[in-house]
């Protein structure tokens, strides 16, 4: 049996590693490191801030990570998104972070119903296997 345990992390936690947005000038994938945009394919660089701890989905329209999943939209920020999400998703036994005081507050918790729904199960995997190769290089992280 596979089984996840929450680490308590919030959705502002995996910015720590590069966020991948569409360009804004030539569409391409670029990355938000800190509080900067940066694009390997045009060179296009800027100041980038946004909220992460809000609903991403709402905050971030450029998001690169997201794909039509279950009739709504799946959305990651990063390859390490992409592994908490695909590890939580497929585990068969989910356990709440210690201590109990900040199980709300963790992006985990905060996921929809419906992408934590059994019935959604290999439909949201199939989802985050294609995120999974939107990934630049294919790098996990």
């Amino acid at each position: 049996m596979t089984r996840h345990r929450d680490s308590g992390a919030c959705l502002c936690a995996l910015t720590a590693s590069p966020v991948l947005v569409g360009c804004p000038s030539c569409g391409a994938c670029a990355v938000v490191v800190g509080d900067r945009l940066v694009c390997a394919a045009c060179a296009h660089a800027r100041p980038y801030r946004r909220v992460w701890c809000w609903d991403a989905a709402a905050v971030v329209p450029d998001l690169w990570l997201t794909t039509s999943c279950a009739g709504r939209t799946l959305w990651a920020l990063n390859g390490v998104h992409l592994d908490l999400l695909q590890s939580y998703v497929g585990a068969a036994l989910r356990e709440d972070p210690l201590p109990s005081s900040v199980r709300r507050m963790t992006v985990l918790a905060k996921l929809p119903a419906w992408l934590k729904a059994a019935k959604h199960r290999d439909e949201v995997l199939r989802g985050l296997h294609r995120l999974r190769s939107a990934v630049p290089g294919g790098a996990r992280h």
